[in-house]
């Protein structure tokens, strides 16, 4: 496969964007594994390489989540799904022989094992690129492939941790807060991702493959794009958030409405005034000398922000969104993840999706028109071994 361009269907629109395209994916925990779950979800056959022991997401949480039971965690099956298989020890002599002949044939090779894991193993980009010139080669790590802190073991929250982010979110100095939910590694997965899909498009035109890195704090930073910025090249930028009741811009907060739901409303600059005034039916304040522009209400923010709250809490949350969507006005619910899962417009767009057990997870950051993923939970661990070594042409027995 690695050594020709992917041969094109009779039919291209009827076959997935990534069809006929060969992934070694040797990852575990939560990063690495949404790299190859996305060229998986495209269509690539994406070949997870496990130790015999397999990877520790599969024990990571219970694998009972309500009504439905899996085999394996949530974690791994959601982050594995559309996955194959195969259990190699590189230790045996018979199953590098495996892995090597897979590499050979492979398009893209994905891990996130640590430095010395990977030297270990000898999985390292010079040695697989020296069997396969075409291979693309994606790691991820933790703080970087290079510099005093490349060995550094890297997770999720320590990445951002590192990045300034936990304080970034902190709404004060005093304590760093931390958003739950794999945050962080679900954002570097996706960007390393990205990267491969940027490295198969210049193999296509150079005919060599390359190595494409990415890193939790790199990815933190790059969230965080818009404060690095500000920090960066202005003078006692802050760099934390601030508490709903001491906002900044009382038009850029949240407010509990008359029925005990929240709205959240962003009325960012002086254009967007006049608009959120009629909208939000407060001409009654722009009478107070406090709040006559938008300039002033600025300056008095803390005040405008008790009263607002007065004024929402004295109709239910569809009436004020309704008039503000009216009179354009940037607004939306401040749902809970409860009221997503159940919420008509995610339902509308298929930004959920059931796997092929039971669980119910989130489909792919982008939609393809015409195209709809498969949904595949993620496989147990060496269930696909003869169908893969078969597929890819490869026997199990010793290189000599």
């Amino acid at each position: 496969m690695s050594g020709e361009s992917i041969a094109p269907s009779p039919d291209p629109a009827s076959e997935p964007p990534l069809a006929g395209l060969r992934v070694v994916d040797m990852t575990i925990w939560m990063a690495g594994p949404v790299t190859g779950m996305l060229l998986a979800d495209l269509g690539a056959d994406v070949v997870k390489v496990e130790s015999t022991n397999g990877d520790p997401t599969r024990s990571h949480t219970a694998p009972t989540a309500g009504s439905v039971t899996t085999k394996t965690s949530i974690s791994y099956s959601t982050f594995n799904r559309n996955k194959r298989s195969i259990a190699l020890d590189l230790s045996s002599s018979a199953d590098r022989g495996t892995f090597d002949r897979m590499i050979e044939q492979a398009d893209v090779f994905i891990t996130n094992m640590s430095p010395t894991t990977v030297t270990k193993l000898g999985i390292d980009a010079d040695s697989l690129h020296a069997a396969n010139p075409r291979l693309v080669y994606a790691r991820g790590s933790g703080l970087g492939p290079t510099g005093p802190r490349a060995n550094d073991l890297t997770q999720d929250m320590t990445g951002m941790a590192y990045a300034g982010m936990l304080f970034a979110l902190s709404p004060d100095q005093e304590q760093p807060f931390a958003p739950p939910g794999a945050l962080n590694d679900v954002i570097t997965g996706t960007y390393l991702f990205s990267g491969v899909l940027a490295a198969l498009l210049r193999r296509a035109r150079t005919g060599r493959g390359e190595t494409v890195t990415g890193s939790l704090l790199q990815s933190a930073l790059w969230t965080q794009m818009g404060l690095v910025g500000s920090v960066a090249n202005t003078k006692d930028a802050s760099t934390t958030g601030r508490p709903r009741t001491d906002p900044r811009n009382a038009l850029l907060n949240q407010y509990r409405a008359g029925d005990g739901r929240w709205i959240a409303v962003a009325a960012v600059n002086a254009r967007a005034w006049d608009a959120f005034v009629t909208g939000a039916q407060i001409e009654h304040l722009v009478a107070d000398p406090r709040f006559a522009t938008y300039a002033d209400m600025l300056d008095h923010s803390r005040e405008m922000r008790v009263e607002l709250d007065r004024h929402f809490a004295t109709q239910p949350a569809d009436h004020w969104l309704e008039r503000l969507r009216e009179h354009g006005v940037w607004c939306g619910p401040v749902n809970r993840l409860g009221d997503v899962l159940t919420d008509e417009q995610v339902a509308a767009n298929h930004y959920l999706t059931t796997l092929s057990d039971g669980l119910r997870t989130v489909s792919m950051p982008f939609t393809l028109d015409g195209f709809e993923p498969s949904a595949a939970a993620g496989p147990d661990l060496d269930a696909d071994r003869d169908a893969v070594l078969r597929d890819w042409g490869v026997d199990s027995s010793p290189r000599p």
